[in-house]
């Protein structure tokens, strides 16, 4: 990311950029920074677009094609599956004419899916950027929203920024925008967590480990209450039940690792979740023996199987699950 970033600042581009990994926001940033650096926001003669469905030649006619009164013409391919199996002979194709393409033109490949094994992800590497663009640590993630909402002249204390984080959920898309609420509703000022109950939508990840949390603590009413409250906002019951059943793995996993001596950034990492996320389900560990959890995973199964057979109704099959754990 370093290297694209000098790239883009000192306007020296490669012919080619793979842009991979799970933050989709971070991936179209820099795609538009690219973009701007590249040519002008409304040059739509040296700006292609492409998606999954584009052969090669659609894509190596294009690039061969000097740009319209400009130095660089840029060619966007989404999703090409190109560097996955299933397009095996496209991709040696490509992989022979990335190493082709005019310095007049600039390739990026925005993909979700990657093999670096394969010959064209190799080939991309030595002649151009394979960029990844996976989750920021936790450190950078506050430090990302500190630094946005200063820039509209507002303020946020880093446990502020911790609370936040865990009632919007992960996605920085999804960040993104309760950032511009926020901002937009307390304009000036230091924003409190009272602003961010009173203004942004909780994630469903949050409810779920609220929910959870009132489980564990013997709070039945309080689990029903959050349950029925995600039914008002058209949540399906199958989906919660599946994400109490996710939460209780989560909490399995760190406590598991964190009995193996792992620590919490270490754990987020094997287990792919914020460090906050594992401080918080190492905690409510605390309210579950690990047969208990075991047993509400399989009771879970089972009660979607139930559900799936038709042989309990959906809403009664979760509030049951609740019941028997949260007493």
């Amino acid at each position: 990311m370093k290297e694209l970033k000098n790239d883009i600042k000192n306007k020296k581009f490669k012919t080619v950029y793979l842009f991979s990994g799970e933050e989709k926001f971070l991936k179209y940033r820099y795609l538009k920074e690219l973009k701007s650096a590249v040519t002008d926001e409304d040059d739509l003669m040296n700006y292609t677009e492409f998606d999954e469905k584009t052969s090669i030649s659609d894509i190596s006619d294009t690039a061969d094609t000097l740009p319209f009164m400009s130095e660089y013409r840029l060619i966007v391919v989404k999703e090409s599956g190109l560097f996955y199996s299933g397009r095996k002979n496209d991709s040696e194709q490509m992989a022979e004419y990335v190493q082709k393409i005019p310095e007049s033109s600039i390739v990026v490949f925005i993909e979700e899916k990657i093999d670096k094994r394969g010959k064209l992800y190799k080939a991309v590497g030595k002649v151009g950027r394979c960029v990844e663009f996976n989750a920021p640590k936790e450190n950078e993630l506050i430090k990302w929203v500190t630094d946005s909402v200063k820039k509209k002249n507002t303020e946020m204390k880093s446990e502020t920024a911790v609370y936040f984080l865990r009632y919007v959920g992960g996605s920085m898309e999804n960040i993104n925008k309760e950032i511009e609420k926020l901002t937009s509703y307390k304009k000036s000022g230091v924003i409190e967590n009272k602003d961010i109950d009173d203004i942004c939508t909780k994630a469903v990840e949050a409810k779920i480990f609220d929910m959870v949390a009132a489980i564990g603590n013997k709070r039945s009413a309080e689990a029903l209450k959050i349950y029925n409250n995600m039914l008002l906002y058209k949540e399906s019951p199958i989906m919660i039940l599946a994400m109490i059943a996710r939460q209780f793995r989560i909490i399995l996993q760190s406590k598991y690792l964190a009995k193996k001596g792992k620590g919490n950034d270490e754990i987020a990492a094997m287990i792919k979740q914020r460090s906050f996320v594992v401080r918080e389900c190492i905690k409510q560990g605390k309210n579950f023996d690990n047969a208990t959890i075991l047993n509400a995973l399989n009771d879970c199964y089972e009660c979607d199987m139930k559900i799936k057979r038709g042989e309990i109704e959906d809403r009664l099959g979760v509030e049951m699950i609740i019941m028997k754990y949260g007493v």
